[in-house]
């Protein structure tokens, strides 16, 4: 038995009507391949870039499962075969990462940050500055007529 993450995306018509049914129904697929659920989260809903299996939107499912390694191409092809599920994704994990809202916006703020560390908008407004002071010392020319 090996710890892996599986991100489910959810039919948006499946999820808006039953949200437990669609959930009871990842699980049953998994336990069916002798799987054991150790955690279970719902993500936002969210719109596609473009259409999956004809939907515009989705939700998604994030659970962290233990799976003998053997079952995990039966898994795959599983969720493939169900019309609930939109897409799969499953990848082998050491640890069942704990996600706090704290760190979300830390990292939103370090996405935003230039290369010294600075909000991008700090820095852009530092370098306009810059601009318009050596502006102020060299004048353009009058124009001559």
């Amino acid at each position: 038995m090996r710890l892996y993450e599986g991100m489910f995306i959810i039919s948006d018509t499946v999820s808006g009507s039953d949200w437990e049914a669609a959930v009871k129904h990842v699980e049953d697929l998994l336990k069916n391949r002798g799987a054991e659920i150790l955690k279970s989260e719902k993500w936002e809903e969210r719109k596609f870039a473009y259409k999956l299996k004809g939907h515009k939107r989705g939700t998604y499912l994030l659970v962290y499962f233990n799976a003998p390694t053997d079952s995990i191409s039966l898994i795959k092809r599983d969720f493939e075969l169900s019309d609930n599920v939109l897409r799969t994704l499953i990848v082998k994990v050491d640890k069942i990462r704990e996600s706090t809202p704290e760190e979300k916006t830390e990292e939103k703020t370090e996405e935003s940050a230039g290369e010294d560390g600075k909000p991008v908008e700090e820095i852009e407004a530092k370098d306009d500055s810059a601009d318009t002071e050596s502006e102020e010392k060299n004048p353009a020319p009058a124009a001559i007529e």
